[in-house]
């Protein structure tokens, strides 16, 4: 699995990323949109402790919206199936898959 750090290196700054999402939003395909505001939930809660529900629930959500999707269209580029995934799965799983899906994008040409 890829690490955060691994799948981040190139990302811009959290700010930078949410105001150019913000920008860019309605021109995106939807798998792009789904995975970047899902990599953005999973950057901005990396420090937020098991017991904050609000910021879990950011990443739960992005996460398993990306898996769905990825599911139903066969998009996903990493080893992770997005069908192993759902609303039973840790966090730690959910952040996992959207980093593996993040840093194959990011490193496309």
């Amino acid at each position: 699995m890829t690490d955060r750090v691994t799948a981040y290196d190139t990302a811009p700054d959290l700010y930078e990323e949410h105001q150019e999402l913000v920008r860019t939003m309605a021109q995106l395909p939807l798998r792009e949109r789904l995975l970047r505001r899902a990599a953005l939930a999973d950057r901005d809660t990396l420090t937020a402790p098991e017991e904050d529900g609000k910021a879990l629930q950011a990443i739960r959500s992005a996460a398993l919206k990306l898996a769905k999707h990825d599911q139903t269209h066969g998009t996903a580029a990493g080893p992770v199936a997005p069908a192993t995934l759902g609303a039973d799965s840790p966090t730690t799983d959910l952040r996992s898959y959207v980093r593996q899906e993040y840093a194959a994008w990011s490193s496309r040409p």
